[in-house]
């Protein structure tokens, strides 16, 4: 991998393809002045038609897509605490969100990352956030919805068996994870009681909401805008 300010060596005729002739015909005039056939030089992103080659979460922005479990965000998850212990690192993160829900250990293992690590995170909903996926999603110190996504909020579902005591003891669980997930609400909304959050957003059926309508439970600080792109031209061969 070329770096920024990485010296190479390099001979003219072995140049990228996609390199621009501006800079082909400057190597090749420095070449037949210096009347050698490898230029040494510094690299520069782009100076060959190539971008910089750090990764996304390099750069701090993470995504999760599909099916949350723990596997899924098993990479999304050691990526925030890389960046959290990287003394060096001092930027925001982005966690773009594009999923149907999944497990809630895994999401609130994810939530309570979120919340222990330094960075100020921006979360983005793209396409469809649901369930769980919303839970992480409201979890963001900053939170931006694209105008096309859509959210859903519900009760979690669960299965279980065993004897009747096993049964009771799942029950509490149960409980557990309702009131986890009444009071993870009403901590990121604009509501105060655990009354107006089972009133308005945790209801009984799904509750499929636009990111307008997230916004208006303070569920979301920002929807980006439609935007009208200029029709492109095509290329003529």
């Amino acid at each position: 991998m070329l770096l920024k300010n990485q010296k190479i060596s390099i001979k003219v005729k072995d140049l990228p393809k996609e390199t621009p002739v501006e800079v082909v015909e400057q190597l090749k005039k420095i070449a037949d002045e210096e009347e050698v056939e490898e230029i040494e030089f510094p690299f520069f992103p782009g100076m060959f038609g190539q971008t910089d080659q750090k990764s996304l979460e390099e750069q701090g922005i993470i995504q999760i897509n599909g099916v949350i479990s723990k596997d899924t965000l098993a990479k999304a998850q050691s990526k925030l605490w890389a960046l959290h212990f990287d003394e060096k690192y001092t930027d925001n993160v982005q966690v773009l969100i594009n999923s149907p829900g999944g497990y809630l250990d895994a999401t609130w293992a994810f939530i309570d990352t979120m919340s222990a690590v330094k960075m100020h995170i921006r979360t983005v909903a793209l396409g469809e956030i649901a369930s769980a996926a919303t839970m992480i999603f409201v979890a963001g110190d900053e939170r931006v919805m694209a105008p096309n996504s859509l959210a859903m909020i519900h009760h979690f579902s669960s299965g279980n068996h065993g004897n009747y005591r096993d049964l009771v003891a799942s029950r509490k669980m149960e409980d557990i994870e309702f009131e986890k997930m009444a009071d993870h609400f009403l901590r990121n909304s604009k509501y105060k009681t655990r009354e107006e959050i089972i009133e308005k957003v945790l209801l009984d059926q799904d509750n499929w909401l636009t990111p307008k309508e997230m916004k208006s439970h303070g569920l979301c600080d920002e929807v980006l805008p439609h935007k009208k792109n200029p029709k492109k031209k095509a290329i003529k061969k």
